[in-house]
Formats: structure tokens, C-alpha cells, sequence
């Protein structure tokens, strides 16, 4: 539904593409995009093209470099103003960044592994970032958003797990579910921010196109 006279502001949430160094638990571990992720978000943003100009007047990036040098690209390629956040940086993932799933398990066994997966409201990466750290500074982010657009359609470019909790507190799933959305590289979803006469609601038009 659209209300009445609404103030509409749209945003689309984009997961960077494949970064280089291969597949691991890459969390905070700063790696730039490989040549495919750079392929896979500029089809991505290509897809979503009017007459050869993506349909954002602004955009906003993690500021680490797999978000942020595609933003940076299509900023100037495009002329569109490229804010950084620093609270949208992924989950910090402790003695576990920059290791593949099997590494961590022939050094710390599978049990914590296996609980933060299943309840990470009960177990975090050692010496890493909680699932509800994440969740509180990507409501902060989300929140100087609304209140601050740099647009009225805005590109957000971010990772794995801040996607997913973004998108989780919009349709208020609980922190149990901390990966429910299964978002791949370059994955796409879009939301509707509408300020109208009864307050403000966010609508989600679509996820991970």
C-alpha cells in the first residue's frame, strides 16, 4: 500500500560483490573486490538502469574498501555523492577473521562455531563483535538515514551480516534469526520509507535481486 501525500524516500540495500582472497570468514579483514566482484555490483547497479543512469542521487558505503571503492567508482562515474558510515563495517569476528570454516575448526573444535550460528544471542566470535553490538550501531546507521537522507533514492552499500540486520529490524524478526536472509554477492533488495499523517513506515518492495 502507498499512503496518501506520503514523503517517500527509497533505498536500495546492495551486499558487495566477491572480494579477492577466496572464500573465509572475512568479517573486518579489509580485502578489495576481485575482478567478478567488480563485475557482479556494476550489473548489479546496471540492472536497475533509466536510460543508461542508475536511479540513485546518492550513496552511502561501509567503509571498508570491498563497499567503498565500488562507491567511490560509481560516484564519480555517475556524479553522485558517496557518504561513508562507519557503524555499517561488517561484524567483527574476533580470532576467527580472515579464516576459512575449516581452520577454525581444526583450532577451536565446532561447539562455539555451532552456537553462534544457532543462537547468536548466546555466543559471539572469541574476541569478536555480538550480533547485538551489530544490531544496535546498524540501527543507529539506519536511523541517521531517515532523519538525515543525503537523497531521495539512495544506494546503500554493505555486507552480509549488516544487510541482514537491517533487514531484520524493518520486518522486526528477532535477533535469533541472524542470518535469515540468504543475501549473495552483489545481491540487491530495495525499501520504501514513506513519512505520512499517521508517522513513518518502511516497506520492502523486494529482497535480493
Amino acid at each position: 500500500m502507498r499512503f496518501p501525500d506520503a514523503d517517500i524516500m527509497t533505498i536500495d540495500l546492495m551486499r558487495h560483490g566477491e572480494p579477492l582472497g577466496g572464500r573465509m570468514l572475512r568479517g573486518s579483514t579489509d580485502h578489495p573486490l576481485s575482478e567478478t566482484g567488480w563485475q557482479q555490483a556494476t550489473a548489479a547497479v546496471m540492472r536497475h538502469t533509466v536510460d543508461g543512469r542508475p536511479p540513485f542521487d546518492a550513496i552511502v558505503s561501509s567503509p571498508l574498501a570491498r563497499c567503498h571503492e565500488f562507491a567511490l567508482w560509481l560516484g564519480e562515474e555517475f556524479d553522485l555523492p558517496v557518504q561513508v558510515d562507519d557503524d555499517l563495517a561488517e561484524l567483527y569476528l574476533g580470532r576467527w577473521e580472515g579464516k576459512t570454516h575449516d581452520q577454525v575448526f581444526a583450532e577451536e573444535g565446532h561447539a562455539l562455531m555451532n552456537a553462534f550460528w544457532h543462537d547468536p544471542t548466546t555466543a559471539a566470535p572469541p574476541e569478536g563483535e555480538s550480533l547485538a553490538a551489530l544490531d544496535a550501531r546498524v540501527s543507529e546507521a539506519w536511523q541517521r538515514l531517515l532523519s538525515r537522507p543525503p537523497g531521495k533514492h539512495v544506494l546503500v552499500v554493505a555486507h552480509l551480516f549488516v544487510c541482514n540486520a537491517l533487514l531484520r529490524q524493518v520486518i522486526a524478526q528477532p535477533l535469533t534469526h541472524g542470518l535469515v536472509m540468504d543475501l549473495p554477492y552483489a545481491a540487491m533488495s530495495r525499501l520504501r520509507h514513506e513519512r505520512h499523517a499517521l508517522g513513518e513506515t518502511t516497506f520492502v518492495e523486494w529482497i535480493g535481486r
